[in-house]
């Protein structure tokens, strides 16, 4: 027979009993709440941040995870994991091997734009040593330059990798960039396109570290690039130009806020009646690099690009350009760019000049 004492402690491990499991539940709950407004906090204003660390939440207090017990302390590594597989090189080339992509997905690949431009020295008589040319084209000083630039998913080699522990990804690309210079402000002229750049590529992307994991050498790159490219300007002669590279492109996710892109080249070589600019490498360069910063909130960004032909007559090009998001929109920003050198644009790449532009950008 129960005497009252057995009683009373029978209740007692019964109560004990109940309240853990209901106190462990209610501490995870919190948790959960708490990482929930982290995730609201730190990236109210980017959506895809925050979503990327809302799945991040909902894995890690998953009934079934081993990681459902992770408190609020743990809060800060959320937050530094959501940045690391949202850094600009991760999410612009989809360093991650399970983000799934369609051929049909077009995806900005250099900045779309529209800005209204100046240049110091436009080139009116453009020639070269293969195209001599005589034709005053009268040029104003004023463009309404633009840029359109896509590409797109062909395939996804991630699954065809052997294993190994230096490449995680690999993705293969077709890209086309298109720059167009549009003499608007020329009425007596009838507004004329001063020129236009064809681009299409093929790029080979592999991924060299896993996003907001530790990298296997510290000099590694991020991800790394093969590329064919054809640029061209569509036009007769003598204004005919265009060129073919293979390029090696090398990214480094420098920190949260700064990338660095350094690209060396080759160009194809052409016969000599075919080549409009033999001597294109000496103003243009044989790579170029890039530096890019984004600021916490992926509101602001500047990049400074280089390019210069490493030879004693010493031949550059520089461009800063600025992009800024005032709306709440994730895709329009304000931009602004100022480039100077050889370059601005095929036809004039062996005419130097300063070109300033002010307008907007759609993408990144």
């Amino acid at each position: 027979m129960l005497t009252p004492g057995d009683l009373r402690h029978i209740v007692l491990r019964s109560l004990i009993f109940f309240a853990l499991p209901l106190s462990a539940l209610a501490t995870d709950a919190n948790d959960l709440q708490n990482a929930l407004r982290t995730c609201q906090s730190e990236f109210g204003e980017d959506a895809r941040r925050r979503l990327l660390c809302f799945d991040q939440v909902a894995q890690q207090y998953a009934p079934t995870s081993p990681a459902a017990k992770i408190h609020t302390s743990k809060q800060a590594a959320l937050v530094e994991k959501v940045d690391a597989k949202t850094n600009y090189l991760a999410r612009k080339w989809h360093l991650n091997a399970d983000d799934e992509l369609h051929f049909t997905d077009l995806e900005t690949y250099q900045l779309n734009y529209v800005v209204a431009a100046y240049s110091n020295n436009p080139n009116e008589v453009p020639t070269s040593p293969s195209r001599p040319n005589t034709q005053d084209r009268d040029l104003n000083n004023n463009d309404l330059h633009f840029q359109i630039s896509l590409k797109t998913q062909l395939m996804n080699l991630s699954d065809w990798l052997p294993e190994n522990r230096w490449v995680h990804s690999a993705r293969l690309w077709g890209a086309y960039t298109q720059q167009s210079f549009w003499q608007v402000y020329s009425a007596s002229q009838s507004r004329p396109m001063r020129d236009h750049n064809y681009s299409p590529e093929l790029i080979l992307s592999l991924g060299l570290n896993k996003p907001g994991e530790p990298k296997q050498w510290a000099a590694l790159p991020d991800m790394v690039n093969l590329g064919v490219v054809h640029e061209s300007n569509g036009r007769s002669e003598p204004l005919s130009r265009s060129w073919n590279r293979i390029y090696l492109q090398g990214g480094w996710q420098l920190n949260d806020r700064y990338s660095l892109l350094f690209r060396p080249w080759w160009r194809i070589p052409e016969t000599k009646s075919n080549d409009d600019n033999p001597d294109i490498s000496k103003y243009m360069g044989y790579g170029d690099a890039v530096l890019r910063w984004d600021n916490e909130a992926n509101t602001t960004a500047a990049s400074v690009t280089l390019r210069n032909n490493l030879r004693s007559d010493n031949k550059g090009y520089v461009k800063f350009d600025v992009q800024y998001k005032p709306l709440k929109s994730e895709s329009v920003r304000f931009y602004a760019m100022l480039a100077s050198g050889y370059g601005v644009s095929l036809l004039d790449y062996n005419q130097a000049q300063t070109m300033f532009g002010i307008g907007f950008a759609i993408g990144e």
